[in-house]
C-alpha cells in the first residue's frame, strides 16, 4: 500500500464532467460551432432563434478549457478560479463570480442540454461571439494563449532565484484490504533558494491512522552546511557525499533543459486564460497521457543515472532507503528513519504545479554501502491506475510570469495484485516574498546536536533489540 500511495501524489488526475439533462427533438437549424479556431462537433449545436443565437453552454465550456461539473438538481458550474458561472435552471439564474447577471436561465432547452445566448456570453471576461454572415457558424473566441509551449517555454525561464511557499494537502485513502481509512491533513511552509539551492522546510502533519490520531511536526535544512532532516525528536546530519550529489543534481543545466522541454510535449489538457493582471493556467490529464508522460521522465532520468520517484510525505514526512527500510521493518512500532532528501531541482523552472515540495519531485538515492547514485528506477509495472478526477488551477503575475497562488483536486484509483487503493486530495497553495528570501542557514545547535544517519540506523536496531528482549 505504500509502494502505491509514493505515486498517487506526484502526479495531477483527469476531470471528469457531469452528463446532460434529458434530450428533446434537435433543430433543424443547427449551426457550425468554433471555439478558439476548434470545431465542437457534437448531438448539442447551436442554433438561431428570433434573431438572437443559442449556444450549449456544457460543450462550450468543456471546450474553452474551463472546469465543468453539474449536480443533481441541474445546476451547473463552470469556473477557471478568475471566472466562475453558475447557471441554476430551477431558480432560473445565472450568477458571474457570485453575483446575480440580468439574464434568465435556461433561455432554452434543446437537444440534450442547456443554451443561453451569444449576448450574454460576449458579457463575460475573455469571451467573444461572431455569427457569419448566412447565420450558418458561429465563432466563440476566448482569451486563452494560442502557443501553450511557448509560454511554458517561456514560464520555465522567468528569474526566480528564490521563493516562499505556503501549502495545504488534504490527502484522504482508502485500501480494499483495510476498514479503516486513513486521513492527513499537511501544512508545509518552504523557504527556498535556488542558486546556489538551499531550502527551508517546517510541516505539520495531523494523521487519523485507523482511529489513532498522531500529530508531528518536522523540518528540514538543506544548506552549505550539509542536510539535515528532523526525524521525531533527533535530528540527523545526512552523509556529505548524498549532499554533494544534490547540489550536482541542482546545476546540471543539461539535464534541467531537457526536464523543461519535455514539459512543453504534454500540453494537451492545459489552458492558458490571459486578463489584465494575471494569466491562469489550467491543467487536467488522462491516463494515456500520464503514462507516456511517466516512461519519458524515467527514461531520462535514468539515462542520467538518477533514481526518479515520487514521495508522499508520511507523518514524519520522510522517505527511506533499503537500510532504513531493513531497520524500519523489524522495529514495526517505531520511528520511520529515511536517508533520502526531496529535491525541487526543476520545480522553481518550471510551472507552477510542479513547484511544491508534494509534486512530482527527483530522489538522489545514497547506496548504502557504497555510497554511489543509482540507477534504479521505481516502475509502474504491475500498477494498474484510473484517474478519475484532476483539476489544477495556477495563478502567474503577468509581468514576472512568478507563481501567486495554486489549487489541485485530484481522485485517483489504483490496484496491484488483490489490493485496490481510492486516494482523494485537495491541494491549496501561495507563493511570496520573490527573489528576496535571505541567505539560509542552519541553526548551530541543530548542528551541533545533529546525528548521523548510520547512528540513528543503530539507535533503531538498539531499540529493537529492546522490545525483542522484552517480548521473550
Amino acid at each position: 500500500m505504500k509502494k502505491i500511495a509514493t505515486w498517487a501524489l506526484a502526479f495531477v488526475f483527469v476531470l471528469s464532467f457531469a452528463l446532460p439533462q434529458a434530450s428533446a427533438a434537435a433543430p433543424s437549424s443547427a449551426m457550425k460551432f468554433v471555439v478558439d479556431g476548434v470545431e465542437v462537433t457534437s448531438y448539442e449545436q447551436p442554433f438561431m432563434s428570433h434573431d438572437q443565437v443559442l449556444i450549449p453552454v456544457e460543450d462550450l465550456f468543456k471546450e474553452a478549457g474551463y472546469k465543468v461539473s453539474k449536480d443533481k438538481s441541474g445546476k451547473i458550474n463552470v469556473t477557471n478560479t478568475h471566472l466562475t458561472v453558475d447557471f441554476n435552471a430551477a431558480a432560473s439564474s445565472i450568477e458571474v463570480n457570485g453575483k446575480k447577471a440580468d439574464t434568465e436561465f435556461p433561455l432554452t432547452l434543446q437537444n440534450a442540454g442547456n443554451y443561453v445566448s451569444g449576448e450574454f456570453l460576449a458579457t463575460l471576461e475573455g469571451f467573444d461571439v461572431e455569427v457569419s454572415e448566412d447565420q450558418k457558424t458561429v465563432n466563440v473566441t476566448t482569451n486563452r494563449v494560442e502557443d501553450v509551449a511557448a509560454f511554458l517555454a517561456k514560464a520555465s525561464a522567468a528569474d526566480l532565484k528564490s521563493v516562499s511557499t505556503a501549502l495545504t494537502m488534504d490527502l484522504k485513502m482508502e485500501s480494499s484490504l483495510e476498514e479503516e481509512a486513513i486521513n492527513m491533513l499537511m501544512d508545509i511552509k518552504m523557504n527556498q533558494i535556488n542558486e546556489p539551492l538551499s531550502f527551508y522546510t517546517t510541516t505539520k502533519t495531523s494523521a487519523d491512522l485507523a482511529g489513532e490520531v498522531i500529530e508531528d511536526v518536522s523540518s528540514m535544512y538543506l544548506s552549505k552546511d550539509g542536510y539535515f532532516q528532523q526525524i521525531g525528536d533527533v535530528w540527523v546530519k545526512h552523509d556529505d557525499e548524498l549532499t554533494e550529489g544534490l547540489f550536482d543534481l541542482s546545476t546540471q543545466t543539461d539535464l534541467l533543459a531537457q526536464l523543461e522541454e519535455l514539459q512543453t510535449k504534454f500540453t494537451k489538457g492545459v489552458n492558458i486564460f490571459e486578463y489584465d493582471d494575471v494569466y491562469v493556467m489550467t491543467q487536467t490529464i488522462s491516463n494515456e497521457e500520464f503514462g507516456a508522460m511517466m516512461e519519458e521522465v524515467t527514461s531520462l532520468l535514468l539515462g542520467s543515472g538518477l533514481t526518479e520517484t515520487v514521495v508522499v510525505e508520511d507523518t514524519e514526512a520522510t522517505p527511506v532507503t533499503e537500510e532504513e527500510a531493513k531497520a524500519e521493518e523489524a522495529t514495526a512500532t517505531e520511528t520511520k528513519a529515511i536517508e533520502e532528501v526531496v529535491v525541487e531541482a526543476t520545480e522553481e523552472k518550471a510551472v507552477v504545479e510542479e513547484k511544491t515540495v508534494t509534486d512530482e519531485e527527483v530522489v538522489v538515492e545514497e547506496e548504502a554501502t557504497e555510497g554511489e547514485i543509482t540507477e534504479e528506477v521505481i516502475g509502474l509495472e504491475g500498477l494498474d491506475f484510473n484517474i478519475e478526477e484532476f483539476y489544477v488551477v495556477t495563478t502567474m503575475d503577468k509581468k514576472t510570469l512568478f507563481p501567486l497562488d495554486t489549487s489541485a483536486i485530484a481522485h485517483i484509483t489504483m490496484a496491484m495484485d488483490e489490493d485496490t487503493i481510492s486516494i482523494k486530495l485537495n491541494l491549496s497553495g501561495t507563493f511570496s516574498d520573490f527573489n528576496t528570501v535571505k541567505e539560509i542557514k542552519v541553526p548551530a545547535d541543530v548542528i551541533s546536536k545533529a546525528i548521523s544517519m548510520d547512528e540513528y540506523i543503530k539507535m533503531l536496531e538498539l531499540e529493537m533489540e529492546k522490545l525483542e528482549a522484552l517480548e521473550k
